[in-house]
């Protein structure tokens, strides 16, 4: 079996969505590195899933994130070790929904849905569908998203909009889509290439 199941970066408008089957015999480890090749991330930055609120429920994280976040998280929450947890003891009933953290400086926070299981086996996860671009690594977190976006929609640019822009990697005349946009094919190939 597998589980099918669709990723929410929340903040962004319009929405940044991926819908992603993954193989049920998966860990949190593995489903982490499955958001980081939808979103064209990097795995630069910790991670945490989280069965209720954001750093205020139990949580599975990487072993190596509890010594360093251990004083800002509530210690009466139960903490899960993301190599060492699968998918399917969560997933199969227990829970429809959990969010999901990356990067506490930018605080990328995501929710995850759990759809219906899918009748297909898959031996590799894989995205079905997916809506607009996600934001680049490390562009400060919401509001230096929406700070980059609005120097690419200027007429007339500061000198500091076009530096940010080269920082970036944003030709002149160019539209953030057009140079970070969601291609699912791209995004698939990502996938076999991190999971073969």
């Amino acid at each position: 079996m597998a589980h099918k199941l669709k990723i929410v970066l929340q903040g962004p408008d319009p929405k940044i969505t991926r819908t992603v089957i993954v193989p049920e015999k998966f860990n949190f480890e593995q489903l982490h590195i499955v958001i980081q090749c939808v979103m064209n991330w990097e795995n630069q930055h910790l991670y945490e899933f989280n069965l209720g609120a954001p750093y205020a429920s139990d949580s599975i994280s990487p072993e190596e994130a509890d010594d360093g976040f251990a004083a800002f998280t509530e210690s009466r929450f139960k903490k899960y070790d993301a190599e060492q947890t699968h998918l399917s003891e969560f997933f199969n009933g227990q829970i429809k929904k959990m969010n999901y953290t990356y990067d506490f400086g930018d605080d990328w926070i995501h929710s995850i849905s759990v759809l219906k299981k899918p009748t297909e086996e898959v031996l590799f996860p894989k995205c079905v569908k997916g809506e607009n671009a996600a934001p680049i690594e490390d562009i400060g977190g919401i509001w230096g998203f929406y700070d980059l976006l609005e120097a690419i929609a200027k007429k007339r640019k500061t000198a500091e909009d076009k530096e940010m822009l080269e920082w970036y990697g944003i030709p002149k005349g160019k539209a953030y889509n057009e140079v970070y946009g969601f291609d699912i094919d791209e995004v698939n190939q990502r996938l076999i290439d991190a999971f073969r």
